[in-house]
């Protein structure tokens, strides 16, 4: 069955007004949710970051009513700048307090498991249930903020990469099965393969990073996001899309 979802990733969202590194990121998102919309995805997968800063509730409470306007089902993975209870008390998610948000997605038969590294690692009761998971959903892509390999982006592979990843790894290639991991945390479009793993980076909706550069370092790119599409033979690719400022692509 045909399937397209659209991923978005890196919001960082400020108050209206503000902006971020001379961003106005809260638009840049807007202009991404119009651009993907056009496309009719039959889902959004929205991976984390959803705050600038440190997590408030009050960007969750403003988001939301924004992601409902889509009419489309979405769902949520968590990221470094993200706090579990408030995104459970905005989005009303399964779970309790600062319990990892984690669960399986299904989506015109397509099966996704979610993880939450959050925490910047995976830890050992979500490796337990993941592994429970592949077995019952083998097929099954995985959905996380934080790629589980290194991406070959030195600042972030250097600086932030997810830590404590020998048991998740040994999860995710142990059957050798192939399988697809969506993930953000970068901000930068790539996609690497390790094993029998195939790892696609999302572009952000925020600010992009010099993916060449061993420090900090900007690069001005528009709002990115990525489509993912399964035709009816199930053939599958994997488009990031760059939206200029008048709604257009840009390579």
């Amino acid at each position: 069955m045909a399937l397209r979802i659209a991923q978005v990733t890196d919001l960082h969202l400020l108050d209206s007004g503000e902006q971020l590194m001379h961003l106005d990121v809260n638009e840049r998102l807007e202009r991404v949710l119009r651009h993907a919309s056009a496309l009719d995805p039959d889902a959004y997968f929205l991976t984390g970051d959803f705050c600038a800063r440190d997590p408030e509730q009050e960007v969750y409470h403003r988001l939301r009513p924004v992601l409902d306007a889509l009419h489309k089902p979405y769902y949520l993975a968590p990221g470094n700048h993200d706090n579990r209870q408030m995104m459970r008390n905005a989005f009303f998610l399964e779970g309790h307090g600062a319990s990892p948000i984690k669960g399986l997605v299904r989506v015109k038969g397509r099966d996704f498991l979610f993880l939450d590294s959050s925490a910047g690692v995976v830890d050992d009761e979500q490796v337990n249930w993941l592994a429970k998971a592949i077995t019952i959903y083998p097929e099954a892509a995985v959905v996380m903020h934080h790629p589980p390999v290194l991406m070959g982006v030195p600042f972030m592979d250097n600086k932030y990469p997810l830590r404590d990843t020998q048991n998740l790894l040994h999860i995710l290639t142990s059957d050798g099965r192939r399988r697809r991991i969506f993930c953000g945390h970068y901000h930068t479009s790539r996609t690497v393969n390790h094993e029998n793993l195939e790892v696609f980076l999302c572009p952000p909706t925020s600010f992009f990073l010099d993916s060449t550069h061993p420090e900090f370092k900007q690069e001005l790119l528009p709002p990115g996001y990525q489509m993912m599409e399964w035709t009816d033979d199930g053939d599958f690719r994997c488009v990031p899309y760059y939206v200029g400022e008048g709604g257009g692509e840009e390579s």
